[in-house]
This record gives structure tokens, sequence and C-alpha cells, in this order.
């Protein structure tokens, strides 16, 4: 199905989380545009927030140490048990010796623990964004799973299950280099944890200073001498007035510094991720990460530009072994794409499914999608979903549409089963 768009209407991106992350074809796209960007990093993607579309790409598959960004993992289950009640911001932690900041390796990044001091979940949240606390990891890796061994499970298997096949994770601070991630899925859960925890940015990624311990912190005030440290946020974007507001930097040696960035402008937002990124010292390594994040983020902010479109007629569609022959499908939402403006210009769509749908179908399922594509390139894919539930069919209708599905597969392939 493909028919022209219906009338478009302007407007500024939004989130759009059920949006699929979607890649441009060329490997160096902004380059293939004629517009080249002098990157330095061996690995670096631009993605849209709302939509998932891939906005530019380099070496976006190939795996890397991510070093420090591995914590947005561990902060990533940390949330999540704070939404589950597990545990609470204001829960004092009990620091083991591993947790000790004189116990981490030599060069490490530290909040700066010690023993018998008193901290609170949300203290080593902030210790572990900003200052990029090695410490602050290993304490809440043991506070929530009772080791780190069984914290790196957690993080493993959340990756598994968002289906991510590069990304491998040996400790929750990202000190090790067997820890792996590919830019293309880093940005793609990038996405997902600003969807999901959107009260991270502005609590934690976006914080320009931190300072510990503080007297609260001290075992006893009395006799213990008070020296407070105030660490600054490796992003130097964060300190721009150029819309960043997150969301972790990381460094393993001199020809790995790396970065997750996002930025928003009015209410598009961008992600960007970079691996690989060369530095002899560490404020060159950052210079260089800072220059490329602003580099791709400027790119996507002037080049591109986010659309909210009229939902255009979606037929139902044809259903099998159920006891309805067809349902109807909608948006799961509003329909919001990212495009060049000269691509709105010959935008087109078409409904696509990916399966035969079979019954039974729950109302809400999601069987199809409207593919919108400029010329060859796709630039936009909404999931389409189930408007009414439908049951199975009886035996003998279940049974004669299993031997037309076979007949259509064999004759037509699975588009005849299609239709």
């Amino acid at each position: 199905m493909r028919c022209r768009l219906p009338r478009l209407t302007l407007v500024i991106a939004a989130l759009l989380s059920a949006a699929l992350l979607h890649a441009v074809p060329a490997e160096t796209s902004g380059e293939k545009k004629g517009e080249p960007l002098a990157l330095v990093a061996r690995s670096a993607i631009l993605v849209d927030q709302a939509s998932g579309r891939v906005l530019y790409q380099r070496n976006a598959d190939q795996p890397f140490v991510p070093a420090s960004l591995a914590k947005l993992m561990s902060l990533h289950i940390i949330y999540e048990k704070l939404a589950d009640r597990s545990i609470s911001r204001t829960d004092v932690v009990s620091l083991t010796a591993h947790a000790w900041a004189d116990n981490q390796a030599p060069g490490s990044t530290l909040m700066n623990l010690g023993p018998g001091q008193i901290v609170t979940v949300e203290e080593l949240m902030k210790g572990m964004a900003v200052a990029s606390g090695n410490d602050a990891a290993t304490a809440l890796a043991e506070y929530v799973a009772g080791s780190t061994a069984s914290f790196v499970r957690l993080m493993n298997e959340e990756a598994k299950f968002l289906g991510y096949t590069t990304t491998r994770f040996t400790d929750p601070a990202g000190v090790q280099e067997a820890n792996r991630v590919s830019a293309r899925e880093f940005a793609d859960f990038c996405r997902r944890y600003i969807d999901q925890h959107p009260e991270a940015l502005p609590e934690l990624h976006s914080l320009r200073e931190f300072e510990y311990p503080l007297a609260q912190n001290l075992p006893d005030r009395r006799r213990t001498p008070l020296v407070t440290k105030k660490q600054y946020n490796g992003n130097y974007l964060v300190w721009d007035d150029f819309g960043v507001d997150g969301l972790k930097t990381g460094h393993l040696d001199d020809e790995n510094f790396t970065a997750a960035i996002t930025a928003r402008r009015g209410d598009m937002r961008l992600v960007v991720v970079l691996l690989g990124v060369p530095g002899h010292t560490l404020n060159e390594g950052a210079r260089n990460r800072s220059a490329d994040g602003m580099a791709l983020l400027s790119y996507g902010f002037k080049n591109f530009t986010t659309v909210e479109l009229d939902a255009p007629p979606v037929a139902p569609v044809r259903v099998w072994k159920g006891d309805s022959r067809e349902v109807a499908m909608a948006p799961s939402g509003v329909v919001r794409i990212t495009a060049r403006k000269s691509e709105l210009e010959s935008l087109e769509y078409r409904v696509v499914l990916s399966a035969p749908v079979v019954a039974p179908i729950v109302k809400g399922q999601e069987i199809g999608a409207l593919v919108y594509s400029s010329g060859t390139e796709e630039v936009g894919r909404i999931p389409l979903l189930a408007t009414a539930d439908v049951e199975a069919a009886g035996l003998l209708r279940r049974m004669w549409d299993s031997v037309v599905l076979g007949v259509s597969s064999i004759v037509g392939g699975a588009a005849a089963a299609l239709r």
C-alpha cells in the first residue's frame, strides 16, 4: 500500500517512545549528503530521540570498551529498583571495604567514600553520575544485589532483554577492558533510558558539580576533620548554553575517550554516542570528545526537522484462524518523523506487515507499521496496533486457514499470505 501524504503540519519533536530505531544505509550518512564532519572518534552515531532515526553514523556496529558509560546501565538498574520500591533514595547504604576509595584501582575516578561514612542512595547516584565514582558504583551494586558479580548479572540480563548482541558488562563501573558496547546499541539504550527515567537528566546528568563529603556524611563530626572536595561534570558541554543536559563521559586510555551526550532544542532531542576518541592527555581527550559531540549536535539541529503528520487512513488487515476475518489498525500515537526539508517534499508512506496476522489478537498488539520514506531512504517507522481483540476460530476454520497459509507460502511466498 503506497500513497502520497495528507497535509503536513510542522511541529517541534516530542518523545515517541514506541518508535523503532532506524539506521540510514550509508556508513557515514552526513558525508554522503555532502556535509562532511571532521570527527576524530573511531565510532560515532547521531540519533533522533523521538523517532529513533539515525542521522549520522561511523563504524556504529564496531565493538568498543565503554569505560564509564557502563555506569549508565548501572544507574538504569538502580532506577528500576527505585520504581519497584526495592530501595529508596533516602536509604542509608552500609559501605564495605570493597567500596572505599582507597581500595579502588589506581587512577580511578572517585566519590571519595571511606569507612563508616553515612551516605544515601541518592548521594551515591550523584557521585556515580557527576564524579563518575567507581567507589559509588561498587557501593550501589553491593547494596542492590549483594555483590558486584550479582549486579553485573542484572546488567547483562537487561542487555539481553533489550535485544543487544554486542553489549556486555563485566563490572558496574566500567573499569575493565572486557566490557563491550557498540555505538548503535548504546544509542538505543540511551533513548530507552531517557524515555523511562526522564528525571535522571535534571537530577543527575545535567548537574555541573558535586561536593562530598559533607558534615552529615562523617561518622563522628566532632573528631573527623571535614575535607569536602568539589568535583565537576566530565561532560563539558553541560556548561554551554547549547541545550546539553546529559548523559555521561568515560575514559579508558589515550585511544579511548567515550561519551554519550543528549541535547534538546525546544522539544527536539538528539542523542550522540562517541567511542574510541583519542587524546594524549585528559584535557585533550575531553576537548576532542566535546568537539565531536558539538559537531554532531550542530549537524543534526541544522539539517533536520521534526514534523507531525495527519494520521493516514489504514485499511483493516486480514486475520487468519480468527472468529473475525479482519481487524482494524491504528498508529501507536501521534505520527511524528524527523527528516530533511528536501525529504518532506517527496515523502510517501506504506503499510508493512512483518508476518501473517494470526488469531488470537489482543487489542493494542503491534501487528504492523507505517513506514515513511523519501525516494529509497526510510525516514520513519510508526507501529500499528490492533484496535480490537480477535479470538481464535473453531477447529475447522483454523485447519482450513492453515492449509491456505501453507499453500500461499509455497506459491507466492510470505507476501501472498499477507493479503
